[in-house]
C-alpha cells in the first residue's frame, strides 16, 4: 500500500496486478447470425457458379449496390425489384421458395450479396429455365434425386467430347459441392 496526497488529504490505495478474467464469448444478435449465414452461403460453390454469368453491369451493382439504392447492403424486396427489374412479388415468390436468400427483420425480407446475385440469375435465365427451376423446388427429394442422376448421366455423356481442361473447368463447382 503506498500513501497519495489527494487535496491535502491522505489516502490508501493499493497497489495490485491486474486479474484476468476469463473472457465469455461476444453476445451475437439474431440478425448479426442471419448476416454471418449470408456470408457463408457466398462462398458457397453454387453461388459462386453464378458469378461469371452475370451481365458486368451487375456484377458492378452487386459489388457496390449504393451506386444505385443509396446505401450498401441488406436490400429490401422493393430495392432488389428495382436492381434486377423483377417485381416485387416475383421476388418474395423466389425468396419465400428458397431461391433467393433472405433473412428477415420482423416481417420484412432483407437480402445481402447472396441474393442479388441470385436474383440477376433468376432474371438472366429463360422462361424455360424458370419453369425448371420452380419444378426443382416443388417437387419431393426423391423425385428431385432422380432428377439430379439423370443429369448427371447427360453431363457426363456431353463431356466425353469436349477437351479434358474444359471440362475440368465445367465441372470443378461440382466437384466442391462434393467436398463439402
Amino acid at each position: 500500500m503506498s500513501d497519495v496526497t489527494r487535496g491535502g488529504q491522505n489516502s490508501s490505495v493499493k497497489q495490485s496486478t491486474p486479474r484476468r478474467r476469463g473472457m465469455r464469448p461476444a453476445e451475437v444478435s439474431p440478425e448479426r447470425r442471419e448476416r454471418l449465414d449470408q456470408a457463408r452461403v457466398l462462398r458457397d460453390p453454387r453461388v459462386r457458379a453464378l458469378w461469371p454469368r452475370l451481365k458486368r453491369r451487375q456484377q458492378q451493382v452487386v459489388l457496390d449496390p449504393s451506386a444505385v439504392t443509396g446505401h450498401r447492403y441488406p436490400l429490401s424486396s422493393g430495392e432488389i425489384a428495382q436492381l434486377t427489374g423483377m417485381s416485387e412479388r416475383q421476388v418474395r415468390y423466389w425468396a419465400d421458395h428458397g431461391l433467393i436468400a433472405h433473412w428477415r427483420k420482423g416481417s420484412r425480407r432483407l437480402f445481402e450479396t447472396v441474393g442479388l446475385i441470385t436474383a440477376f440469375s433468376i432474371t438472366n435465365a429463360s422462361q424455360h429455365e424458370l419453369q425448371f427451376y420452380r419444378g426443382l423446388m416443388e417437387d419431393p427429394v426423391v423425385k428431385l434425386a432422380e432428377k439430379v442422376g439423370i443429369l448427371t448421366s447427360v453431363l457426363a455423356t456431353r463431356l466425353e467430347g469436349i477437351e479434358t481442361s474444359e471440362a475440368e473447368e465445367l465441372t470443378a463447382p461440382l466437384a466442391e459441392l462434393t467436398h463439402r
